[in-house]
């Protein structure tokens, strides 16, 4: 009967050594998962401000591009004129 109650003492003390064990590591998972949960909440936020910054740019190359066309479209037009007139006065 006193091996039994001995062999009942170890056991529940080796329980609580694991107990302790696992519940440390679920300590740990969590510390860990704050972090990632933490790190990946940055990352969302600096390709965020990338990709808000490359529209940006992108609306302003846009509009360069629409500008000089434009431009390019009158000079198209001058130079056509002045070749127009260069031909009537021959």
């Amino acid at each position: 009967m006193e091996r039994a109650i001995e062999f009942l003492l170890k056991s529940q003390a080796d329980h609580d050594t694991r107990l302790d064990e696992l519940t440390a590591q679920v300590k740990e998972t969590s510390r860990q998962l704050q972090t990632y949960a933490e790190t990946q909440s940055q990352f969302i936020g600096i390709v965020t401000t990338a990709m808000t910054n490359l529209a940006d740019a992108q609306a302003a190359t846009e509009r360069t591009v629409g500008e000089t066309n434009a431009r390019l479209s009158r000079l198209a037009a001058l130079i056509e004129h002045h070749i127009e007139d260069e031909h009537a006065h021959k």
